[in-house]
């Protein structure tokens, strides 16, 4: 019921309102074939009687026109699979599209895919993206598809079977006891004892698919990893580790495998063998009927038939265990993604109500994510047009400092105020997998024109790169080539204000005050605040906020000086 009430919290928003209507209308479509086919299965039972009652006394008359039956069913029976098959994957894609395009859409939400990762990141946020909601979609609409179809099937010949088994009498003692729908009966029993057996043979199926995927998924990231750091790597000569590495990683999923295949293998010698005794179990039990002249062998085929159509309809857990146990997995995957999604701060910050006033805070603290202190009582106000350095040791805080103003630190107390277009510039500028146009002009969705493109790159020393404006640049930048790009953005952009954690780290000196004066001349009317621990650098900011520790714990003392 756990599992279920999940599934339900996790899918009920992509099943409601207007754009729900598409959904549910190849969800019915779907289950429309699906029923056709039940029904086209009933006629193909009542064949079989007449069929098989036709051989019995050889009237070949009859069966001509039995043969030619057939042949239509047969297109009729491959017209429903078709189409049932075709709507039903329309249906699992359009499902994990909307919830895709949902998640992806909370995962960037005010910033939860970098805040869940500061405590109780769930494992792979990627591949639950990737491949649980595919999984899920695809899983659910099946279960879903074969549970209407068996719910059919049993409707459908639960009363063939209940006439055909008539009513029998048994003698227990002196007692005569007469059953009706006995046939009904056996495989009722036969199915709640074969569930409970196999319910006890799987029940830790769940928690091993469970460890499957998470094995799965750390596996590929550090394959991933050694594509992103490649360079790193081969620098250290580090192969062999990652080697070491890689095959920890795949010896887990090794030890899961070997505990999961066992686990199947007994579900699927039990699931053989119930199959096939599921098989003979209506032939014993009509053969007495059929012995004693009181049914035909029509009757007994059909009766086979119908058995095994109610017996399929009353094993559906048992049938499907496998899928269920799967689809569980991916459902507690998915609401623990999704639950850690929604427990991120969304708060923004206050918009101060005067416009000169770009930056204040009020009596603000920061703590790291175990509650250590790093920053107390901070109190400061930056107006337009200011070089605002917050300096100090390294460790005392001043990245988590930048971090708050950007909404990505929930580890604070206090307030503090931000002016409205804003720019951070994190140490590293992120290189999207994209041409050269969309890098310079991130985060804007749509490029800039080439002409304020290429005048950016001219301004900032890169000047060299104008000609390969049609090339993708995540993979050929160096570092300082990297800081220069996101000056390059600075210039474009033109934001009221520029925060930067170590704007100029991958650069000489000169280099770096020729870009700091070009950006001057550019922005003149930028408030620019930053980070910085190369000495010549920091002369060219118009005040300084020292940020100091003192014992184990760190304290602002206020220091403001204007530029030497």
């Amino acid at each position: 019921m756990k599992t279920l009430s999940a599934f339900v919290m996790l899918v009920l928003p992509f099943w409601k309102g207007r754009k729900a209507l598409a959904l549910w209308i190849l969800l019915f479509v779907t289950l429309f074939f699906e029923l056709a086919f039940v029904q086209v299965s009933v006629w193909i039972n009542t064949w079989n009687k007449e069929f098989y009652d036709a051989l019995t006394v050889f009237d070949g008359q009859v069966l001509k026109p039995l043969v030619l039956d057939y042949i239509a069913f047969i297109f009729l029976i491959v017209a429903t699979i078709v189409l049932s098959n075709w709507f039903g994957k329309k249906l699992c894609f359009s499902w994990r599209m909307a919830m895709t395009q949902a998640f992806q859409k909370r995962w960037l939400h005010a910033h939860a895919h970098y805040k869940i990762r500061l405590e109780h990141e769930p494992d792979n946020p990627d591949q639950r993206i990737a491949e649980d909601i595919n999984l899920l979609s695809e899983m659910s609409s099946r279960l879903i598809r074969n549970l209407v179809l068996n719910i059919a099937r049993l409707s459908a010949f639960i009363t063939v079977l209940w006439v055909i088994s008539g009513v029998q009498t048994m003698r227990i003692y002196s007692m005569d006891i007469q059953i009706q729908g006995y046939l009904v009966w056996i495989a009722l029993a036969y199915a709640m004892i074969a569930t409970t057996v196999m319910q006890l043979i799987g029940r830790n199926l769940q928690p091993l698919n469970i460890d499957r995927q998470h094995r799965e998924a750390d596996y590929r990231t550090t394959l991933l990893r050694v594509r992103e750091y490649g360079e790193q790597i081969a620098f250290h000569r580090g192969e062999p580790a990652e080697i070491n590495r890689m095959d920890r990683e795949f010896a887990l999923i090794q030890r899961n495998w070997k505990t999961l295949i066992f686990q199947e293998l007994k579900l699927d010698s039990f699931s053989a063998l119930q199959f096939r005794i599921a098989w003979f179990v209506p032939l014993v039990a009509t053969i007495p009927l059929y012995l004693g002249k009181a049914i035909t062998l029509g009757d007994m085929m059909q009766a086979q038939n119908a058995f095994t159509a109610v017996l399929a309809g009353f094993n559906w857990f048992l049938n499907n265990f496998k899928d269920i146990s799967e689809w569980s997995a991916v459902v507690t995957r998915l609401d623990e993604f999704s639950k850690s999604l929604g427990s991120a701060d969304d708060e923004t910050p206050n918009r101060p109500a005067d416009a000169k006033t770009k930056l204040s805070s009020k009596n603000l603290s920061i703590f790291t994510p175990d509650k250590r202190p790093l920053l107390n009582h901070i109190h400061f106000d930056v107006h337009a047009s200011q070089w605002l350095l917050l300096d100090g040791p390294s460790g005392v805080g001043k990245t988590a400092l930048l971090r708050v103003f950007a909404g990505l630190w929930p580890c604070y107390s206090g307030s503090f105020k931000l002016g409205e277009n804003v720019m951070f510039l994190p140490q590293i500028a992120y290189i999207p997998q994209d041409n050269a146009r969309h890098i310079i002009s991130y985060p804007r969705r749509e490029p800039f024109e080439d002409g304020a493109i290429i005048a950016a790159l001219n301004d900032v020393g890169l000047a060299h790169l104008v000609s390969r404006l049609d090339e993708p640049w995540h993979n050929s930048l160096s570092g300082g080539e990297r800081q220069r790009l996101a000056f390059a953005r600075l210039i474009l952009h033109a934001p009221d204000i520029a925060i930067a954690d170590e704007p100029t780290s991958q650069l000489d000196i000169p280099s770096s005050l020729d870009l700091i004066e070009t950006l001057k001349r550019c922005c003149p009317e930028m408030t620019f605040i930053g980070t910085c621990h190369q000495p010549e650098i920091k002369q060219a900011f118009n005040r300084v906020i020292h940020l100091r520790k003192q014992g184990s714990i760190s304290n602002y003392l206020k220091k403001e000086a204007m530029a030497r």
